[in-house]
């Protein structure tokens, strides 16, 4: 496998390691089954036996390849997680930073892959992408209450990708937390008022849904 690692302003993440984990039941955290560096140039090398494997790439604060996440560190995900590696194959994978803590994986509600969901951007009133908001998938359109799924942080052009496990209808809102009630004047949105902030969708379908606008909670 071979690709770049790039930081937010889009330089060389020099010093980054790109991680390959067999299994995410930890969370991506603890020692990787295979690992590299990322050279001067941004670019990095990982030789890998076949088989499935989920990725990550982080640059931490202080230089150091492994230890447990840290305030600071830079990370990104591979969006279609896991990536499947056969005989004799060169995979070609990019990452582009961001900044925050890695969400932890294994938590009910959050899946990393799939072929089923909804794509699409976070913005404020100004339509600035909201970088690090999540999509939030609901069965009905009762929002006060924990979200069914939730996807990971949206990237720094806002745009997120919200897996769930099949078909169906899913009401679909917007915040920078997916615990608790939103408090006053946080960024909060939904993709429309009541029903009209659900869609139906396909097993195998990835809709996308345009913008979902997040205003100050009132």
């Amino acid at each position: 496998m071979t690709g770049s690692v790039l930081k937010k302003d889009g330089t060389a993440a020099v010093g980054a390691y790109v991680y390959a984990y067999r299994s995410a039941k930890n969370g991506l955290r603890g020692p990787a089954d295979f690992a590299a560096r990322v050279d001067s140039a941004g670019n990095y090398f990982l030789d890998l036996v076949e088989g499935d494997y989920h990725l990550v790439a982080r640059l931490r604060k202080k230089g150091a390849d492994s230890g447990p996440p840290r305030p600071g560190d830079a990370w990104a995900l591979f969006a279609k997680n896991p990536l499947t590696i056969g005989a004799a194959k060169v995979e070609q994978v990019n990452f582009l930073l961001q900044g925050g803590a890695l969400p932890r994986q294994a938590r009910k509600g959050s899946l990393t892959s799939g072929d089923t969901g909804f794509t699409g951007l976070l913005v404020d009133q100004n339509r600035e992408p909201q970088s690090g908001a999540l999509a939030l998938a609901y069965r009905t359109a009762e929002f006060h209450r924990m979200p069914d799924w939730t996807s990971m942080p949206a990237g720094p052009g806002g745009r997120f990708t919200l897996f769930v496990p099949n078909g169906g209808v899913y009401c679909l809102a917007a915040r920078m937390s997916s615990r608790g009630q939103p408090r006053a004047g946080e960024p909060y949105g939904r993709l429309g008022p009541g029903e009209e902030s659900c869609r139906e969708i396909s097993d195998g379908e990835m809709l996308e849904v345009g913008e979902i606008v997040l205003q100050p909670y009132r």
